[in-house]
């Protein structure tokens, strides 16, 4: 199956907004035309000379990946380097380059929340809010029996997404009244005359940057002349945001330290883990943040988590979970984001159905740390 890169990157930005992603990050869409057709994705924590060979043998027209390969300015694309000889390699071929970084790290369903879900846990939250969308209440007047094609308008442009709903709206029926002037063309009424309908008060929620295009699309197949409408600004962003780093949850059932140990290593496919600070008796609230949160033990410890998972723990992160008398278990960094690579199959499989192109997971990407 064949399908234009806007496509597949309409699908992942849905999910994981690139004004998501840190100032300092680099994301998107980094080689390639978003409107050549790709038949086939190699998806990939990071980007190397070796992938970039893989993608080239197995005749992908896309890699997708966690790590930035272009990350700061480039000064210079001569093939005297090795960063040059990837990006001519990816040009001749006809090899595009997608990122998804901080801001898929970020999601409120992005890589944290794929980890925590894998993990097994339950009422899963985000462990540091950020980033909060602002909200409005839209509410249109129409008569009623134009009603439901408002509603389709409003589904269709994002308004009335509720967590795992959409189309959500609430509709209430009464008079509306007006008087059309001189100059006006009504779809309903006389010039001059009062005029009394029966009309439908609709509302719906809406993201603040969906409610200019929605508000243009309502007006495109509006039948009045002047639509009569509201826009109230809510405070529900602040409070329903799940966007953030990382992600904390329960466990149904408690487990013993040792049995979470085995559990964790099953559930990431890991050898081995390194841990620091107190060991408790029973887990059952465990937070997890992918790649390097050892800035989130404190965090952690506040939200009564039992234990923390990440990668890259140094030192003085293990006297700081000791002190704060909190668990931390290091996955290593490459061991938490390695999954990216299911978390993207998951999502474009889901957003594109039969039209996904085959997707394929880089054999030649490898942790970057060797253990002796």
């Amino acid at each position: 199956m064949s399908v234009k890169l806007n496509n597949i990157i309409q699908i992942i930005e849905a999910h994981a907004p690139e004004k998501l992603a840190e100032d300092w990050d680099n994301v998107g869409l980094q080689v390639g035309s978003r409107q050549q057709f790709i038949s086939r994705v190699l998806l990939t924590l990071d980007i190397t000379a070796d992938v970039v060979a893989e993608a080239v043998n197995k005749k992908a027209d896309l890699i997708i990946a966690h790590h930035p390969f272009i990350f700061n300015g480039l000064k210079t694309l001569s093939t005297d380097g090795e960063k040059g000889q990837i990006i001519a390699q990816l040009i001749k071929n006809e090899v595009a380059v997608y990122v998804a970084h901080t801001n898929l790290d970020k999601a409120a369903k992005g890589l944290n929340h794929y980890l925590a879900l894998r993990m097994g846990l339950e009422k899963i939250k985000t462990l540091e809010p950020s980033n909060p969308t602002v909200y409005y209440k839209l509410v249109v007047f129409a008569p009623v029996e134009v009603s439901q094609k408002i509603i389709e308008v409003l589904g269709k442009n994002g308004a009335g997404a509720i967590g795992d709903y959409d189309y959500c709206t609430y509709r209430s029926f009464g008079t509306g009244t007006f008087r059309p002037l001189e100059g006006a063309n009504p779809f309903i009424g006389v010039i001059n005359q009062l005029t009394c309908v029966s009309e439908d008060r609709i509302e719906a929620v809406v993201a603040a940057p969906d409610l200019k295009n929605l508000i243009a699309a309502l007006k495109r197949n509006h039948p009045y002349e002047e639509m009569a409408y509201d826009v109230i600004a809510l405070e529900n962003g602040g409070l329903i945001n799940e966007n953030g780093l990382g992600k904390i949850g329960v466990f149904s059932q408690p487990m013993e330290a040792a049995e979470f140990i085995a559990h964790t290593k099953d559930r990431l496919g890991l050898v081995a883990l390194r841990g620091a600070g107190k060991v408790p008796d029973i887990v059952r609230r465990v937070a997890i943040c992918s790649g390097a949160g050892a800035d989130m033990i404190g965090l952690a410890k506040a939200k009564r988590a039992d234990v923390l998972i990440t990668g890259d723990l140094k030192h003085h992160d293990g006297q700081r979970a000791l002190e704060n008398n909190i668990w931390v278990l290091d996955a290593g960094h490459y061991g938490t984001e390695k999954w990216v690579t299911d978390c993207f199959r998951q999502m474009l499989e889901a957003g594109l159905g039969d039209a996904c192109p085959e997707m394929i997971v880089a054999e030649s990407a490898r942790d970057f740390i060797v253990n002796y």
